[in-house]
């Protein structure tokens, strides 16, 4: 099948959802009492983790699609920093960058590429439980531009680290384990990698790999 009818699949079951999940909405605004109902919240909150996954997979089905574009890198990496900030609105989470001035410009999809940065900022920003400070470096590396998004939120154990991008295997509650494995798809997809370096108790490094000329057809 082509992406597109992946589309019209995921697009038919999430208005089914979208309908299931109003109905319940209504049932609970006439009848206010059935949320003393021992399992009604923990059916609605399944309805919404069934809304989340059914996005992510969509998102992880049509990462591959990439529309390059020379972007310049300085100029992104500010926009982004900025904007996930704003989208946390937790003035005890900060984010410090140091970028190499003469970054270039390199091929991009910034929408994708947007969306595989701003999951590894916000599984830091999760693991650091909204609070403490985050550095974003990049430079670069022959013919690779090298990005570091360093945390300080205990590492992740060793038996967590080999099925890091595993679909499901997360240790968050109501998480999907899909996020990371989003982001290592895109940058994959840009020609580039993404390795990640565990400090046990202190924190952990995501460095990502992008080729400074398009990496061929896809």
């Amino acid at each position: 099948m082509t992406n597109e009818d992946y589309q019209k699949i995921f697009h038919e079951i999430k208005n089914n959802i979208t309908f299931i999940n109003s109905s319940l909405q209504l049932v609970e605004k006439d009848h206010p009492e059935i949320k003393a109902y021992p399992y009604w919240n923990d059916s609605m909150q399944e309805v919404d983790s069934l809304k989340k996954m059914l996005v992510e997979l969509s998102s992880a089905r049509l990462c591959n699609d990439v529309n390059l574009q020379k972007v310049s890198l300085n100029a992104f990496l500010t926009e982004l920093v900025q904007s996930s900030m704003a989208s946390f609105a937790s003035e005890a989470f900060h984010c410090s960058t140091d970028f190499d001035p003469s970054l270039p410009e390199i091929p991009l999809d910034p929408h994708r590429m947007k969306r595989a940065l701003f999951n590894l900022i916000k599984n830091s920003f999760e693991a650091m439980e909204g609070r403490g400070s985050i550095c974003l470096k990049a430079r670069c590396e022959g013919s690779f531009v090298r990005l570091d998004l360093t945390d300080y939120g205990g590492g992740i154990a060793p038996e967590c680290l080999a099925r890091l991008f595993t679909p499901f295997a997360t240790t968050k509650p109501g998480g999907t384990g899909l996020g990371l494995l989003i982001s290592r798809q895109i940058i994959e997809a840009h020609g580039g990698h993404l390795t990640v370096d565990s400090r046990p108790q202190d924190g952990c490094t995501f460095s990502i790999f992008l080729p400074c000329e398009p990496a061929g057809p896809q």
